[in-house]
Formats: C-alpha cells, sequence, structure tokens
C-alpha cells in the first residue's frame, strides 16, 4: 500500500497497527527501533514510518531530518539485529516534508529468533502484539532455536514404563502390518525387538522401554505418565470462551478425551459428530449426511495437531485444545510450525512437508483407527493440509485461519459455508432431485449472492467444463436463467414455473452493445471474490484457478482495493503479496 494510503488508513483509525510502527524521531533514531525490527522479522513483517507525530494525528514531525535517519536506520538494520535485515528504505516526498519507510519481511523459519544483538535471543527477540512489540517468552525462543535442528523428544524413553503398558491389540496390528509391508525387516524379529527397530521402544540398560512416541501411538494410558497429555474438547454456547447461557451454562459439552493417539482422534471426531447439525444430500439412489463441517477435516485437524505438537519437557503439561464455537472450530496445539514451513504456504501445494516428531508421525502411518477398516491414523506425506483445503473448497467453505505464534498454533475453521445445513436443506425444498455436486454448490452461490457464472464456480476447484455443463442443465430444466455470454455469462435462480426471460446464450456480436465490457469486468470481479474467499490468496493462484490472464488479475485486484472490497496484506512490492476479502460489517 501506497504511504499516503496508508497513513490516510493510520488517521482513520487513530492509531497504529498490527503491521505499522509510526515514530516521530525527531531528535534521532529511536533506541526501540531495533525491537521493531525484531518483532515485525520473528512474526508477518510490517512497514516502519519515520517522521511521523501520531500524537498529532500522523503528521510530519517537526524538526525530522530524514538523511541522517535514514543512514542510522540501514546501521540498525545490518548491525543492531542479528541475523541482518536487508531491508528496502526510502526517504519519500509526504504533504510538504519527507518520511523515512522501510517494509520490513518475515524472516525465514530457520533464521528466527532475529534479536538485538547487544541483548541475545533470551533477552533480545520480540514479537508483533496488536501495535506494541513483546519480547519472547523462553519457551517461544527455544521453539524457534529448535527449527535449526530435529528434536527427538519423541524418541525419549519412559521411565517407570514397560512394554506392558502398551496396548496388545495395536502392537499386534502394527507388527502384522509392519512384516506384511516389509517381511525381510521384520521377519523373525521379537515383538521387542521389532518395536526397537520402529522407534516405538528403546533399550534402556537391561530394560526395553516405550518411547514417548510408542507410547502416545500404542499404550494402554499415556496419561498415565503425562498426565497433560490429552485433548480439551468444549462446546460453547457463545462466541466467545466464558459467555454463558442465561442459566449460567458456559459448556454444552466438555470432556477430556485420553488414550492413544489413534483412540483420542476417534473419540474427539464422535464428540464433534454429537455436536453438529446435519443434513443429506440426495446421491443417486441413496442420501449422503451433511454437517456443519466435514468429518475428514476434522480428522485431518486432529491428527495434525497431535502428529506436530510440541512434546518436549516445557510442553508437557499442555494438552492439544479443540472448542466448538457457534460460528467456527478452533484447533490449539502448543509449539510453534516447524523447519522451513512459511505460514502463507500452509494448505498449498507448496507447502513443505516438515515434522518435529519424525519417529511419532511415521509410527502413524502404521498405526491403524479404531473401526475404520485398517485406514491409518496418517499418511504421513504432507497431504493432510491441502486435502482439508480442498474438502472445505468441495463444501463451499472458506480455508482454515492459521495464528501461528513462536510458542502456538491456532487453527480456525469458519462455520459460514455456501452449501450449510441450512442451505442444503433450502435445496432440499425445491424437489430437484439429484444434483451435482457442482449444481449444488452454484445453487449455494446464487442463493448466497443472486447470481453465479462459471468463474466463481472455477473459483471453488470445478472444472471449467464440468462448471458449464452444470449451468447449461441448470437452465435446460429451467432452474436458472442466463444472461451475457461466452466467459462473460451470469446465471440467476428463477422462480417457481417457466422462465419469464429469453435464456439462449448472447452471442460475439451482441457483446459489443454498449455496458458489455462493464457487465465483463463485473462478472471478474465477483470470480475473483470467490477465489479469495475459497482461499487462492494470491495473484498468481487467481490466475491459474480461474484461468485468467495474470495482468487482468492485477487489475482487478487494484480496482477491488480502490472501492474498499479486499486488502493487501504483505508490504508493497511484495512477491508473495497475498489479499483478504474486506467483508461490509469491517470497511
Amino acid at each position: 500500500m501506497k504511504t499516503d494510503a496508508l497513513v490516510a488508513r493510520l488517521r482513520a483509525v487513530g492509531a497504529e497497527l498490527a503491521n505499522v510502527e509510526v515514530k516521530t524521531a525527531a531528535g534521532g533514531l529511536p533506541k526501540t527501533v531495533v525491537e521493531t525490527l525484531s518483532a515485525f522479522a520473528n512474526g508477518d513483517g510490517g512497514v516502519l514510518i519515520l517522521g511521523l507525530d501520531e500524537e498529532s494525528g500522523f503528521v510530519p514531525a517537526l524538526g525530522f531530518q530524514p538523511r541522517p535517519i535514514r543512514d542510522a536506520l540501514v546501521s540498525a538494520c545490518s548491525e543492531g539485529v542479528l541475523p541482518a535485515l536487508r531491508v528496502p528504505i526510502e526517504i519519500e516526498a509526504f504533504e510538504g516534508s519527507h518520511l523515512v519507510r522501510a517494509d520490513i519481511a518475515p524472516l525465514d523459519p530457520l533464521d528466527k529468533p532475529c534479536h538485538v544483538a547487544a541483548r541475545g535471543a533470551y533477552q533480545g527477540s520480540f514479537i508483533r502484539s496488536g501495535d506494541g512489540d513483546l519480547r519472547l517468552t523462553h519457551y517461544e525462543v527455544t521453539q524457534l532455536l529448535a527449527n535449526r535442528s530435529q528434536p527427538l523428544h519423541d524418541t525419549e524413553p519412559v521411565e517407570r514404563a514397560t512394554l506392558d503398558d502398551l496396548d496388545g491389540a495395536l502392537v499386534d496390528s502394527l507388527l502384522r502390518r509392519l512384516r506384511r509391508r516389509s517381511p525381510r525387516s521384520f521377519a523373525g524379529l521379537s515383538e521387542a525387538d521389532a518395536l526397537v527397530r520402529v522407534g516405538a521402544a528403546v533399550r534402556d540398560g537391561h530394560e526395553v522401554r516405550p518411547t514417548v512416541g510408542g507410547l502416545l501411538c500404542l499404550g494402554n494410558y499415556p496419561q498415565q505418565f503425562y498426565p497433560q497429555l490429552f485433548v480439551s474438547f468444549v462446546v460453547l454456547p457463545g462466541n466467545s470462551m466464558g459467555e454463558a447461557q442465561p442459566d449460567g451454562t458456559r459448556f454444552l459439552d466438555n470432556l477430556s478425551v485420553t488414550g492413544p493417539i489413534p483412540h483420542m482422534v476417534a473419540d474427539a471426531t464422535a464428540a464433534l459428530v454429537r455436536n453438529m447439525r446435519s443434513a443429506s444430500v440426495v446421491r443417486g439412489v441413496g442420501r449422503a449426511d451433511r454437517y456443519d463441517y466435514p468429518i475428514e477435516v476434522f480428522r485431518e485437524l486432529i491428527v495434525n495437531a497431535l502428529m506436530h505438537r510440541d512434546y518436549g519437557p516445557l510442553a508437557r503439561g499442555t494438552q492439544v485444545h479443540v472448542e466448538l464455537y457457534p460460528d467456527r472450530l478452533v484447533l490449539k496445539s502448543p509449539g510453534g510450525i516447524y523447519g522451513a514451513v512459511r505460514v502463507e504456504e500452509l494448505g498449498t501445494e507448496e507447502q513443505v512437508s516438515s515434522s518435529r516428531n519424525a519417529t511419532l508421525s511415521q509410527l502413524l502411518a502404521d498405526v491403524e483407527l479404531p473401526d475404520q477398516g485398517g485406514q491409518v491414523v496418517s499418511e504421513n506425506r504432507g497431504s493432510g493440509l491441502p486435502r482439508v483445503v480442498a474438502s472445505l473448497r468441495q463444501a463451499g467453505m472458506s480455508p482454515p485461519a492459521f495464528d501461528v505464534a513462536p510458542g502456538r498454533v491456532t487453527v480456525t475453521v469458519p462455520q459460514h459455508a455456501l452449501l450449510s445445513v441450512d442451505v442444503i436443506d433450502w435445496i432440499a425444498t425445491l424437489g430437484l432431485g439429484d444434483m451435482s455436486d457442482a449444481q449444488n454448490l452454484a445453487l449455494a452461490i446464487m442463493h448466497s449472492t443472486g447470481r453465479v457464472s462459471n468463474g466463481m464456480l472455477q473459483a471453488w476447484g470445478i472444472d471449467r467444463h464440468v462448471a458449464g455443463d452444470a449451468l447449461r442443465d441448470l437452465v435446460e430444466r429451467n432452474i436458472a436463467t442466463v444472461s451475457g455470454g461466452r466467459r462473460y455469462a451470469t446465471y440467476r435462480l428463477l422462480p417457481a414455473g417457466p422462465p419469464a426471460v429469453d435464456t439462449r446464450i448472447v452471442g460475439p456480436a451482441e457483446l459489443k452493445e454498449p455496458g458489455a465490457h462493464a457487465t465483463g469486468i463485473a462478472v471478474d470481479f465477483d470470480a475473483v471474490k470467490q477465489a479469495i474467499r475459497a482461499g487462492h490468496t494470491t495473484a498468481r493462484d487467481i490466475s491459474e484457478t480461474l484461468e485468467m490472464n495474470y495482468h487482468a488479475v492485477l487489475r482487478r485486484l487494484r480496482a477491488l482495493q480502490d472501492r474498499g472490497e479486499v486488502q493487501a496484506l504483505k508490504p508493497r512490492n511484495s512477491r508473495s503479496q497475498s489479499y483478504r476479502l474486506i467483508e461490509p460489517d469491517h470497511r
């Protein structure tokens, strides 16, 4: 965002933003600038503006000297923090004066934490919180430093535990699978030797003890040794923690899900199903149940939380939390993301597969879920989160939001869905019989926005040709009417009875009539906004998803920003620029 537009936002809000820090710097470079550099580099990046007076309404500061301040800031970036930051720093003319602007990009995960050089990592590492800079805790710094090597907490022996503390059925199932898959590696091995070979156990002197990972995957009751390594599952009546019903009820359901990981996954999933609404959709000669949240999405998310959480000594007193609100599903787990994984790539094809608990992850790829016909807990192929996003798109739901801090990960899935339980019930009242997934989604979009286009369906992962066939069939069945033509065709739901308007596809010559260009741009706007809502947040991704020219997408995004409907999330000129929708009530 350009500086004048950024300052306009600051003035409108009347305060600094989470990703914008303003300092007067009239008497020299403030000493706290290095803390802000550390905070932005350790988080999502941000913009530092020097030469503005916040107390006077974000106007140019009197006595500000831009060149010495710029030089001092360059020195602070190269010598004041470690690792040194390479930051574009510019002097800009502004309202008859000058400002110094620096756009700080987030540091590579493997290089964090960025800290004030004179204070060391544990005393000089900061993170952005609200419009201020907070020092990272000892645990958070330890988590960031752990990214530079492979943690081995899941391979540690569990003191006082023996192989008798493992579930015989789970062990037998695991060993059968291992011997069937790799007979040369496991044939002839005793149970103890086989468990040692896969890291589920370790020789501790004369004893063979389960490892942390082995106990969590195969134990009778791992909480006997680690009481807090369970899943806390709560259903809340309001949209915030602590909000109670008039009779004082604070939780509609509240349970501690215990046992080994396969059982915790199954029991937590059953608890969610018990607390969700459902509706049925016609599928051929039968019906399929749809819930507020796809079951496979929750299963993947809870497995991901249990598999990748921190199992180090400092985190063994913290459980995984599942919170079901009326408007969202939230999962919280201790420990930040591990390795070279970038937050903006979570759930995308570009996501790097990296496991904090390598041995545990491998075990979960061979341990079976109860009563699931031999299905393993995890494929351990890095496909879990991309599959979550794909499943949510298929249900017409926005992708999860990932709030990542050095010491925790929070995943939020909004309940708002195009194909919500209420919308599915509405579709059923139309009496249309068997509808394809593409047609159900088209009906849901028309129900939500009043219209749908081929591009709007493409935004949710529907193939262009499949979308075209589905929409034309709706027209032929007198369910929808079409206006416009070719890629600019727009479909609207018809009232009961035959169509009262001409539903033919408009030809190329008619597209040249006045207003056709504006109509086409409006269709593009609809498609781009749906693409962002479906989780395609970069211009390149939107372009590929919608099969739209990349530069045309950039023009549409700039126009939507000017209209206040879309916001850029990264500093200007960022190579990984991404966008979000600004909902009407947040403008």
